[in-house]
């Protein structure tokens, strides 16, 4: 036999065949073959989570593959599935060409999920020889597991009002999110590696926007003492306070992100955050809540100069109204708690615009219903809050500067 041989089970014996006039190929027999997902005999991690949309990812299971019969020499073995449920990332996507040594030792491979699998055991992986058309060694039947049915439900709570020096609803939340998904298909294994560490979750963009105006109006001066009679000033009948989200953000925490919520972490709003899936053991809904809020300070107030600079009072702007006005996109995810890794499911929009000054119920309104992801959440720092809550966002300023109040001492 010699150098340069490969397997080819379309001559049974150990016959020379000339490939060109410098070199010449001897044609054997393929060897059987063997394979094993997630690199265990066990036919309840033979799985695989389809890929991701929303944002792009692909979870990979390692795989292997060996000769289980005799063959003189490594065998050169093309993988293949004919159902087109799986790829081979990183070893020509639809196809996988592997050497398989003739000591019956394992060699590696991945796959990924393409398309759900409809039935268990639908998608199969094949293994020809030496072509990808080339006579079948062996095979392997495995799942690409998925989530249908998902909803994000936000259902609009208590009204808004002034309380405690906030505009806020009181004994209630804002909206109540609800978000499930079930595994399929029917069967899947929930305590195979592959899937045990799977939760439904929710994730929340907040979009950029105003989401607040804090208007002060109707002032009241208090004189320095040691004024003079006749002294008179002129301000601003009204101020404002503009609360700014100047670019769409993740409306998370550090302690919990990419999530709006997670339970036992940080400042945890729902413990039932994180759920299985519907079809495994303890899964249902995921539950959390959400009430966006502004300070309702009573007065607004500054030190007046008189035209020599000196501070001759101090006036009081006394609070008019407040709004809430952020909008916001949630988003059912199937989350993986021990890789912080996510698929985006299925999303809801809703906002507030809510006025204290304005007559009627002043609530959230969410959209009508949930609709398909068309974007990638957001995930990354620094979050909605944080971006509100800086110094640059918050600008307080005469809401006209010609309109004036006028005080003589």
């Amino acid at each position: 036999m010699g150098p340069g041989c490969v397997c080819d089970p379309t001559t049974a014996d150990d016959a020379f065949t000339p490939a060109d006039a410098a070199s010449q190929q001897c044609v054997l027999p393929c060897p059987t073959i063997e394979i094993e997902i997630n690199n265990t005999p066990a036919a309840t991690d033979d799985l695989v989570q389809v890929h991701s949309v929303h944002p792009p990812g692909r979870p990979i299971v390692n795989c292997r593959i060996r000769a289980t019969s005799s063959c003189p020499m490594p065998a050169s073995i093309v993988l293949t599935n004919p159902d087109g449920r799986l790829r081979f990332p990183g070893s020509g996507d639809r196809t996988c060409s592997v050497t398989v040594p003739n000591d019956g030792s394992w060699v590696p491979f991945r796959i990924s999920g393409e398309t759900g699998s409809q039935a268990i055991g639908d998608a199969v992986i094949q293994a020809h020889c030496n072509t990808a058309d080339g006579p079948l060694k062996g095979q392997k039947a495995l799942t690409v597991f998925w989530f249908d049915q998902p909803q994000i439900n936000i259902a609009a709570g208590g009204q808004y009002a002034l309380s405690g020096g906030r505009y806020t609803v009181t004994g209630a939340n804002a909206v109540n999110y609800s978000a499930q998904a079930r595994s399929r298909p029917a069967g899947v294994d929930c305590s195979a590696p592959q899937v045990r560490n799977l939760r439904i979750g929710i994730l929340q963009t907040a979009l950029a926007s105003v989401v607040g105006r804090i208007t002060w109006g109707n002032p009241a001066v208090r004189w320095r003492a040691g004024v003079a009679a006749g002294t008179t000033i002129r301000v601003p009948s009204q101020y404002r306070r503009t609360i700014n989200l100047p670019t769409s953000s993740n409306d998370s925490q550090a302690t919990v992100a990419p999530l709006y919520d997670q339970p036992g972490k940080g400042a945890t709003l729902s413990a039932n955050s994180l759920k299985p899936p519907v079809g495994c053991a303890g899964g249902g809904a995921a539950t959390s809540y959400d009430t966006p809020a502004n300070p309702a300070p009573a007065t607004y107030t500054l030190p007046i100069r008189d035209a020599a600079a000196a501070e001759v009072a101090d006036v009081d702007w006394r609070l008019t109204s407040v709004t809430v006005e952020p909008s916001f996109d949630t988003y059912v995810v199937a989350f993986n708690t021990a890789s912080n890794e996510f698929s985006a499911l299925r999303r809801r929009g809703w906002r507030v615009n809510v006025d204290s000054s304005a007559a009627g119920a002043q609530r959230a309104a969410p959209d009508a219903a949930d609709a398909a992801v068309t974007a990638n959440p957001l995930t990354a720092a620094p979050y909605g809050n944080d971006i509100v809550n800086q110094a640059a966002n918050q600008v307080t300023a005469p809401v006209d500067a010609a309109v004036t109040t006028t005080f003589t001492k």
